[in-house]
């Protein structure tokens, strides 16, 4: 899909490097600039396999990696010859850092106007916020989804996962795919502005609510804020299951299985918004059903034969042993890089295309393709051997 594309990719920790390798799955060649010595820095996020971290190997699949310390001037002008005959550029520095360098968009798109040129920051690169330095927890903080996470009476709920990371790759690679697009049909080049805070901020619900209505919506538990059921319900050995009930067709089948057909019949149990009136009874009702079986299983096999979309609160362990995700590839052995020499068991490609499928390869060791890369832009071999011994005596 992307052969023709060069990435040069800047980018560190999770939510740029993620972006980058999605282009180097769908065919795109991703040269990865990382810093002399340490490089990325998941390179030495644990767990690792033999010495070397799952988190970097999976974010950073099928690129090449070379080294240079942006701070020398010789790296900065190989910069810019690299930017001639790039079509995109993506970075993760502090704002005002690349333009510090001489590398920031306006710098570039001298050398090629058609140039894509995107930067993945905490806060985006304007308003009073974008220079405090940031990661995922801090976007999770500030766009109020934390606080949303949680029980009521208890403390406020971070993500068990970097979510505002993982929307800020899929956010890059969207908006980056839109401007190839204008490109192929107008010849520009552009400049992209990619917020973690900013993408959780879209995904936050109760904005609208609070600053239409004045409202101050906060964590609201296991459950939905405006309609049930619908939420995660307790049965027996302390298994949770998800389950939806809320809608007009799906709530008499819910009322027919917890034998409480009356409900059905009375108005402020039968309307949905006045039905969260009564959530707590409601709540109540659907849990004594659930401890009705002796297992869980055989409960969610009740509620699917009324069509009741329902599942297990599944552990991961389960679900990364999960057969089905397997079989379709959800989770699969991926290359590891050369000086491992082995695959490990890891997320598979998430999106389906019928003619132009995901492929993942392996993450690069650091500065395993200097040479290849450095001499395809004029750098000697003697040249490269030099710079690299002196950056990494730094």
């Amino acid at each position: 899909m992307f052969e023709d594309i060069t990435i040069l990719d800047f980018t560190s920790n999770f939510a740029g490097p993620g972006c980058a390798s999605m282009f180097a799955d769908l065919g795109a060649k991703v040269i990865k600039i990382e810093r002399p010595v340490t490089g990325d820095d998941t390179r030495v996020i644990s767990p690792l396999l033999d010495g070397m971290s799952l988190q970097y190997m999976w974010l950073n699949r099928g690129k090449k990696s070379i080294v240079l310390s942006l701070k020398d001037t010789e790296a900065q002008a190989l910069v810019c010859k690299m930017a001639e005959t790039a079509d995109v550029v993506i970075e993760s520095y502090k704002p005002g850092q690349m333009k510090e360098y001489g590398l920031d968009y306006d710098s570039l798109c001298k050398y090629n106007e058609k140039l894509i040129y995107c930067s993945v920051s905490a806060y985006g690169q304007e308003g009073a916020y974008a220079k405090n330095p940031g990661f995922d927890i801090m976007a999770q903080a500030m766009s109020g989804m934390i606080d949303l996470a949680g029980e009521p009476d208890g403390s406020p709920t971070k993500m068990g996962t970097p979510v505002g990371d993982f929307v800020g790759t899929f956010n890059a690679f969207g908006a980056i795919s839109a401007a190839l697009y204008h490109r192929l049909r107008t010849g520009e080049g552009q400049y992209i502005d990619i917020s973690l805070m900013a993408g959780l901020l879209s995904c936050n619900t109760s904005i609208d609510f609070s600053a239409t209505f004045e409202t101050h919506p906060t964590r609201i538990g296991q459950h939905d804020l405006t309609v049930a059921p619908y939420g995660l319900f307790r049965g027996n050995n302390d298994e949770y299951v998800a389950i939806v009930a809320c809608t007009y067709n799906l709530w008499p089948r819910m009322c027919r299985l917890m034998n409480r057909m009356e409900w059905t019949r009375i108005p402020e149990y039968n309307d949905a918004t006045k039905r969260m009136e009564h959530r707590e009874e409601i709540v109540a009702a659907v849990e004594e059903f659930l401890r009705g079986f002796d297992t869980m299983e055989d409960a969610i096999a009740a509620m699917k034969a009324e069509g009741i979309p329902c599942n297990m609160v599944m552990k991961t362990y389960d679900v990364s042993h999960d057969p089905v995700l397997w079989k379709t590839g959800y989770i699969k052995e991926i290359p590891a890089p050369m000086s491992i020499g082995k695959t490990f068991k890891g997320r598979g490609p998430w999106i389906k295309f019928s003619k132009t499928p995901f492929a993942f390869k392996a993450a690069p060791d650091l500065g395993e393709d200097n040479h290849e890369v450095l001499e395809s832009f004029g750098w000697s071999k003697e040249k490269i051997d030099e710079f690299e011994a002196k950056w990494s005596a730094k």
